[in-house]
């Protein structure tokens, strides 16, 4: 692949996370009564709500973006002979995104994709442990902490009537931002690897 095209296939990693972020904090602004700390996500693409369209199409382009990004950093991962495993939560993000915005929240099928979290829990957690270059040292920790981030979801387990229904959001929170860590750590990381070589 040229340098200039892997370059921005990387640079997406850093693309995503921005148009995520920035989509939440627009569609919170247009909801009335709408908390970062109580309410989910997924409340913001409810059906019916103000935002339901701004966030199908912001959560459409996190996708869709992911697919440049997976090959950007496949072709890298072939080029430093490292193992593809951690990639699978590249290609677990993907399809809870693309989930996300076709089922969107009141349907009974958005909920369905659960199980898809632990892919992506699973990318964070084996770039720390299978990617033991010495120059890829700073993504291994930032790896390990975002995976760690996104374990805070598990307070969700608690049963406390206080934590599910004032906190839901901010846990939920933690998730977004454990993969987002993750992905401009690959973006950046792998960039600068690059410029090196």
């Amino acid at each position: 692949m040229k340098p200039a095209i892997n370059r921005f296939f990387l640079f997406t990693g850093i693309l995503i996370p921005i148009i995520f972020w920035l989509s939440v904090c627009i569609a919170g602004t247009l909801n009335e009564n709408y908390s970062h700390v109580r309410d989910t996500i997924s409340a913001l693409g409810a059906i019916g709500a103000k935002s339901e369209k701004l966030m199908e199409i912001s959560t459409w382009f996190c996708s869709f973006l992911s697919i440049p990004f997976f090959i950007g950093l496949l072709d890298v991962c072939r080029q430093y002979k490292l193992n593809k495993i951690p990639l699978l939560g590249i290609f677990g993000f993907a399809i809870m995104m693309g989930w996300a915005a076709y089922y969107h929240s009141g349907n009974p099928m958005h909920s369905k994709s659960g199980p898809i979290l632990l892919l992506l829990l699973l990318g964070p957690l084996m770039t720390a442990i299978l990617w033991k270059n010495k120059e890829l040292r700073k993504l291994r920790i930032l790896s390990l902490a975002s995976f760690i981030i996104m374990l805070f979801i598990l307070i969700r387990a608690i049963p406390s009537e206080t934590i599910q229904m004032n906190y839901t959001g901010l846990i939920q929170r933690f998730v977004h931002f454990g993969w987002s860590i993750w992905f401009i750590t690959l973006s950046l990381s792998f960039q600068r690897l690059n410029k090196k070589s």
